[in-house]
């Protein structure tokens, strides 16, 4: 299930249909909205994360001692009905959470894009005291999402102190609604902004808790500088996730990265000096964020990342390309930003590659340009890739790119395409 977020008049954006796949990405000039746009999807899923979902439209029946719960087109309907009324009535609200000012926004709505044969089947079972009438009583919730009549995914909640039935319904809806909106589980969202100031603010974090802070920061932002002051790592890491930390550490970090304490510290290859963040490159401060994002004890599995090539060699911003790709077949969702042609390029060489490879790697090709089958997009995983485009009056369009595959070309990046033209133009002119 897709969310669409449909957006109108806000700040620069004239107008943009950001469709919420497993991996998203931002091009444009500076100062061209995307990071508000980053933001402002990050805090209104964050928002909407609590919002009362709509009882009617959920078909409920008893079976067997156990209380079924159906949720499917129907109930998708009203649920995006109320998810939109809710926007519009707290419309005003939300901008002063997210942003702390009140930024406009003329609209802002969010379509569900769901397969006509997608549903849920959740069922409550009593699990204390006999009768869901007691107020102590406990319900566990077994929730099954299907699509053409086969189970997808499985999820368990268990809920404490339940008045009655109608409140285990409620629960129960609710967590169906956060399946829905973190795409993952019905625990929460586990989202986390990575800013382009990363590298600053990670110095600095400490200190802004330490003092009231004058003036004010946006909501992802000040959720970033709470992950990095109650950071924790676990050792009972998914064997997807150490991958992923190894692969960052041997490709891009040529280290690692140790937490002891409060205190950051990076490792290089040989380990046999630790190094502290503050007197490390600023490549290794770009990256520290990453690490800690998928070694937390909170599960990230939706990680926003505004400039991701910031402070990378071109080379390495190949690797990162690869890195990101490789979170999302682990089953993040990964939205990025990039002013970057080389990262740009080398995410549509991989797009590409996917395309031709995943049924039938030519693994002779892959290894021939460094490769593994790893780094293709799984078929499953979507992506979409979003241009902003500055107008002449100050405002932005955003265009979503099609991968055109027949003649294959990926995705024309027209932005960074008219720079490498003109660079051209200017070398051939110097040396005509």
């Amino acid at each position: 299930m897709i969310l669409h977020f449909i957006i109108r008049n806000f700040g620069r954006i004239e107008s943009a249909d950001i469709s919420l796949n497993n991996f998203v990405v931002f091009v444009g000039n500076n100062n061209s909205g995307k990071t508000m746009v980053m933001q402002l999807i990050y805090g209104i899923r964050k928002q909407l994360e609590n919002m009362p979902v709509p009882l009617s439209g959920a078909k409920q029946s008893e079976m067997d001692g156990q209380y079924l719960i159906r949720c499917d087109q129907e109930w998708f309907w009203e649920l995006e009905q109320r998810m939109n009324e809710y926007l519009a009535e707290n419309r005003l609200r939300m901008m002063k959470d997210i942003f702390g000012a009140a930024v406009s926004a003329e609209e802002i709505k969010i379509i569900l894009e769901s397969a006509e044969s997608e549903y849920f089947v959740s069922s409550i079972t009593e699990c204390q005291n006999g009768s869901m009438e007691e107020e102590t009583a406990e319900a566990s919730i077994d929730i099954r999402q299907y699509e053409n009549g086969e189970n997808k995914n499985s999820f368990e909640h268990r809920i404490s102190g339940c008045s009655c039935r109608d409140n285990a319904v409620e629960e129960t809806l609710k967590a169906v609604w956060r399946i829905i909106l973190s795409g993952k589980t019905a625990a929460g969202l586990g989202q986390l902004f990575l800013p382009a100031s990363r590298s600053g603010l990670q110095l600095l974090y400490k200190h802004y808790f330490a003092v009231e802070a004058a003036g004010n920061l946006v909501m992802p932002v000040k959720d970033f500088l709470r992950f990095l002051q109650l950071y924790a790592g676990t050792e009972q890491l998914l064997d997807s996730r150490r991958s992923l930390l190894e692969f960052g550490e041997e490709h891009l970090l040529q280290g690692k990265v140790v937490q002891e304490g409060d205190e950051t510290f990076y490792a290089d290859r040989q380990g046999d000096r630790m190094i502290p963040l503050y007197l490390a490159s600023s490549m290794i401060h770009e990256l520290a964020p990453f690490i800690k994002a998928l070694s937390a004890v909170q599960k990230i599995d939706w990680l926003y990342c505004d400039e991701a090539e910031n402070s990378l060699h071109p080379l390495l911003q190949g690797e990162m390309a690869r890195w990101l790709i490789r979170m999302v077949n682990a089953g993040m969702h990964i939205i990025i930003s990039s002013h970057s042609d080389t990262m740009a390029s080398r995410l549509n060489n991989l797009f590409m590659l996917s395309r031709l490879n995943w049924g039938r790697a030519d693994y002779k090709m892959l290894s021939e340009l460094e490769l593994m089958k790893a780094d293709l997009l799984r078929p499953d995983m979507k992506a979409s890739v979003y241009e902003f485009q500055n107008g002449k009056q100050g405002n932005t369009a955003v265009e979503e790119l099609e991968f055109m595959s027949h003649p294959l070309m990926g995705y024309d990046f027209q932005l960074f395409g008219q720079n490498l033209n003109k660079l051209y133009d200017e070398a051939d002119r110097i040396t005509r």
